[in-house]
């Protein structure tokens, strides 16, 4: 299964098990107030289809860029390009969707 992220979120779909690193990668560098805010974005899916709410999605974003410059090896502009996505979303007042 793979992700699909709204507002130019992906550029291609990402997988379920680059999601699951892109959590570990955030979790180890996030510290503990920033991945309380962040863990359930990478909480395990049952359904691949998930519509946020444009405050959530602002509080995703601002979180997934305060950590970004943290990420070792690729995952900054992963978890950039995430957080980015999740601020336009808030921005235009839409549901922020991983499809």
């Amino acid at each position: 299964m793979g992700y699909r992220i709204s507002h130019d979120g992906t550029q291609s779909t990402l997988s379920a098990l680059q999601i699951e690193n892109l959590g570990i990668e955030v979790k180890r560098a996030a510290g503990f107030t920033g991945w309380r805010t962040l863990r359930p974005l990478f909480a395990p899916r049952r359904d691949a289809y998930t519509e946020i709410a444009p405050d959530e999605a602002a509080k995703y974003g601002k979180a997934l860029l305060k950590v970004a410059d943290k990420l070792p090896g690729g995952w900054d502009r992963i978890a950039r390009q995430i957080g980015q996505s999740a601020e336009r979303a808030a921005r235009a007042n839409e549901p922020w969707v991983w499809s």
